[in-house]
C-alpha cells in the first residue's frame, strides 16, 4: 500500500500536466497514450535496473526522508505551466513529457527496489503516472483550480517523509 501511495504522490504533477494540455487544446491520441506508458515503463525499469545491478544503497531512510522534504518544498514553490505548440503531441513532445513527468517518480521508486520485483514497481509507477495525467486531461474543467494549488502535493510529500521516518 505504501508503494501505491508513493506512486500516487510522485505522479501528482501529472494532474497539472493533463490540465495544461487540455486547456491548451492539445489532443492526446491513443498512440500518445501508448508512447507515454511505454516511455514511463522504460524510464522506471532502466533506473531501477541500474540501481539494483550496481547494488547501490544510497536510498537510506534518512536520505529518503530528506528527499521527500525537498520534493515537498519544490512542489510548494513550483508554478507548473505546460506550453506546447500545435494541436497534437508529436513523438518528441511525448518523450519529453514522459521524461519530465517520470523523473521524480523514478527517484522515489528506488526506495523499493530491494523489497519488490523491478517490473512490478515499474508497472505501478508507470500506470499511476499515466492515470494521473489522463485524469487531469479528461477532468480539466473540474480540476483547473488544482493547477494553481501546490499545497496538496507538498503536504502529501511531508506525510510521506513522516511515514518513512517513523514507520
Amino acid at each position: 500500500m505504501f508503494l501505491i501511495f508513493n506512486a500516487l504522490v510522485a505522479s501528482l504533477d501529472g494532474l497539472i500536466i493533463g490540465i495544461g494540455l487540455r486547456l491548451a487544446n492539445i489532443k492526446i491520441s491513443k498512440k500518445n497514450i501508448l508512447i507515454i506508458l511505454l516511455g514511463n515503463l522504460f524510464v522506471y525499469y532502466f533506473s531501477l535496473y541500474i540501481y539494483k545491478s550496481f547494488n547501490l544503497s544510497f536510498m537510506s531512510k534518512t536520505f529518503t526522508t530528506i528527499l521527500y522534504l525537498v520534493l515537498a518544498y519544490q512542489a510548494f514553490k513550483n508554478k507548473d505551466e505546460v506550453n506546447f505548440n500545435g494541436k497534437n503531441l508529436n513523438l518528441l513532445n511525448c518523450l519529453i513529457l514522459t521524461l519530465t513527468h517520470s523523473l521524480d517518480g523514478a527517484i522515489i521508486s528506488l526506495n523499493f527496489v530491494y523489497s519488490y520485483n523491478i517490473m512490478y514497481i515499474s508497472l505501478i509507477f508507470s500506470i499511476m503516472s499515466l492515470l494521473t495525467l489522463l485524469i487531469g486531461y479528461y477532468f480539466a474543467k473540474y480540476l483547473k483550480n488544482l493547477s494553481k494549488n501546490n499545497y496538496i502535493s507538498a503536504l502529501l510529500f511531508i506525510i510521506l517523509a513522516v511515514i518513512n521516518q517513523y514507520f
